[in-house]
C-alpha cells in the first residue's frame, strides 16, 4: 500500500500542473454484525481493501483520462513567401509634373463707355454662351435722343448755310446780273462813238480855227469870226475831253457788272465758304458723337464667349469703365504652371499634358512657354490649353504631367514601392530576410518605377508580398525562384 500512496503521489507531483482528477463517488460497504474481536479484524481489513481499491482505481482514472503533457518548443517566426526582382536600368518616360489653377486663356471685361446712364434690362446671366454682338444690357437713351434730334436741326440749317454760301445768288439774279452787264456793255459802245464824233468835231474845229485865223492875218475875215472859230475849237476839244472820261467810267461799270455776273456764277467769297463749311461739318460731328452714344448705350458682346459674372442690375447708373460682365473668349481655358529654367527648356509647344483635378481627366496641349524667367525665382511659365469640354472651371486647382522624352533610369516594379507618412520605401531580400530600405521615387509607368537614390542596380527587391511585411520579417522565396 505504502509503494502504491507513493507511486500514486509521485505520478501527482509529475503532472500537477495539467492533472485535474475527476472526484471519486462515495463507496459504501454493509457487513454483517460479527463478534467484537472478530468485526475489529474484520473492519481493518475490509478498510485496507477499500483504501487500496480506491488508490488503484484512481490511478487507473488518471491514467485513462489525462494523457501525460510532454514540454512544449519554443514557436518558429512565421515565414512570408515572395518574390523578388533585381533593379536594373532601363528606359522610362521623362514627364514634368505641373500644378496650377484654371484661367480663361483670353478674359474678357465688358463695361459701360456712357456714364450717369441707368440701367433699363439685362439680358445675360451668369453661365449664359453668348455669341458676337449680342446684346447684353440697355441702358436709358431718352435724353441723347432728345440732344440728337435738336442737334439734327441744327445741322440742316448749317449745312443750308454753306449752300447759300457756296451759291448766294439764286437764277433770276444772276440772269439780271447778266443783263446789267450786257447794258453796260452796249453804253460803252455808245460812249466809244461819241468819243469819236467829239474827236471828228474836235479836228474840223481846228482846221476851221486855223483857217481863220489865217484869213483874219489877210483881212478876209473879221476878228469876231475868228475868235468864234477859236471858241469852237475849244468847246470841240472839251466834248471830247468828257466824252473820254465818260468812255472810261462806262468801262470801269461795265468791268463791275462783268465781276459781278462772275461772282453770281461761280459762287460767294472764298473765306465765306470756310466759315459756313466749317460750321455745317462741326454741327455734323456733334450729331455723330450723340449717334454714338446712343448706340453705346446697348452692350453687346464684343466676341463669342461663356458669362462668367454679372455685375449689372436694373435699376444700377453704370459709369465709364466699370464692369457690368466677365466672359471667357470662345470658352477657351488653359493652365498656367510655373516650372523650373531647367525644365523649361525641356519642353516645346505642341507637347501633349495630361491634366487632372481628382475628379476628371483631360488631354491638353502645350501651346506657349514663356520667354523670360523670373530672376528672383529663376521660374518660368508654361501655359496649357484645356479642351472646352473638360468640364473645369476658372479657379479650380489641377495637377498635370508633361512627357518630355524618356531616359535611363533605375526601375522597380510598381508593386515592389511601398509608402508610409510621406515616404516611399521597398524592400531588400537579404539572407531570407526583408530588409526595409527608403527609396526617393522619380517618374512611373505603367509596371514601373523610377528610383533616384536609396538602391542600387543588381539590389534584390521583393516585389510579391511586399505589402504584408515589417523590418526584418522572414521571408522565404516562392518556389518559382527557388
Amino acid at each position: 500500500m505504502d509503494k502504491m500512496f507513493k507511486t500514486i503521489e509521485g505520478h501527482r507531483d509529475h503532472t500537477e500542473q495539467n492533472v485535474v482528477i475527476e472526484a471519486q463517488p462515495q463507496l459504501k460497504l454493509v457487513s454483517p454484525r460479527l463478534p467484537r474481536p472478530t468485526r475489529k479484524k474484520t473492519l481493518l481489513l475490509a478498510g485496507t481493501i477499500i483504501v487500496a481499491a480506491a488508490s488503484t482505481m484512481a490511478y487507473m482514472h488518471f491514467s485513462i483520462a489525462t494523457p501525460v503533457s510532454k514540454p512544449v518548443a519554443a514557436a518558429a517566426p512565421p515565414v512570408v513567401t515572395v518574390t523578388t526582382q533585381l533593379a536594373a536600368f532601363g528606359k522610362v518616360d521623362s514627364t514634368l509634373l505641373v500644378t496650377g489653377s484654371v484661367s480663361a486663356i483670353d478674359p474678357l471685361t465688358i463695361s459701360s463707355q456712357a456714364t450717369g446712364l441707368t440701367i433699363v434690362q439685362v439680358l445675360a446671366e451668369e453661365g449664359d454662351y453668348v455669341q458676337k454682338g449680342q446684346v447684353l444690357c440697355i441702358l436709358d437713351s431718352s435724353v441723347l435722343q432728345a440732344q440728337l434730334k435738336g442737334m439734327e436741326a441744327r445741322m440742316v440749317g448749317s449745312r443750308a448755310s454753306a449752300l447759300k454760301a457756296e451759291q448766294p445768288n439764286r437764277v433770276e439774279d444772276i440772269a439780271g446780273l447778266q443783263a446789267a452787264h450786257q447794258q453796260a456793255m452796249a453804253d460803252v459802245q455808245q460812249r466809244q462813238a461819241m468819243v469819236t464824233q467829239s474827236e471828228a468835231a474836235l479836228s474840223n474845229a481846228r482846221n476851221n480855227a486855223k483857217r481863220y485865223r489865217d484869213l483874219l492875218k489877210e483881212g478876209a475875215v473879221s476878228q469876231q469870226e475868228a475868235d468864234n472859230h477859236a471858241t469852237d475849237e475849244i468847246t470841240a476839244s472839251t466834248n471830247l475831253q468828257a466824252a473820254r472820261e465818260q468812255l472810261s467810267a462806262m468801262r470801269f461799270a461795265a468791268e463791275q457788272s462783268n465781276k459781278k455776273m462772275q461772282m453770281a456764277q461761280s459762287g460767294g467769297r472764298r473765306e465765306d465758304i470756310i466759315v459756313s463749311r466749317a460750321s455745317a461739318d462741326e454741327t455734323s460731328a456733334a450729331v455723330q458723337q450723340l449717334r454714338a452714344q446712343i448706340s453705346q448705350t446697348i452692350i453687346h458682346a464684343p466676341d463669342e464667349g461663356l458669362v462668367t459674372k454679372r455685375f449689372a442690375h436694373i435699376g444700377d447708373v453704370a459709369s465709364n469703365g466699370e464692369s457690368l460682365f466677365e466672359m471667357i473668349r470662345k470658352g477657351e481655358l488653359e493652365l498656367r504652371a510655373q516650372v523650373t529654367q531647367s525644365d523649361l527648356s525641356r519642353l516645346k509647344p505642341g507637347v501633349t499634358a495630361a491634366l487632372s483635378d481628382s475628379v476628371r481627366s483631360v488631354k491638353g496641349n502645350v501651346f506657349q512657354i514663356s520667354p523670360t524667367v523670373d530672376s528672383a525665382t529663376r521660374l518660368g511659365t508654361v501655359r496649357i490649353a484645356i479642351p472646352k469640354d473638360s468640364g473645369f472651371r476658372p479657379g479650380m486647382f489641377v495637377q498635370g504631367s508633361v512627357k518630355t522624352g524618356q531616359a535611363d533610369a533605375l526601375l522597380v516594379a510598381n508593386s515592389a514601392v511601398l509608402a508610409d507618412g510621406g515616404e516611399s520605401y521597398v524592400f531588400l531580400y537579404q539572407g531570407g530576410k526583408a530588409k526595409k530600405q527608403i527609396v526617393t521615387v522619380g517618374n512611373r509607368n505603367r509596371e514601373n518605377a523610377e528610383i533616384k537614390s536609396g538602391i542600387t542596380a543588381g539590389d534584390n527587391i521583393i516585389v510579391a508580398g511586399a505589402g504584408f511585411l515589417e523590418d526584418n520579417d522572414a521571408v522565404a522565396l516562392a518556389d518559382v525562384q527557388q
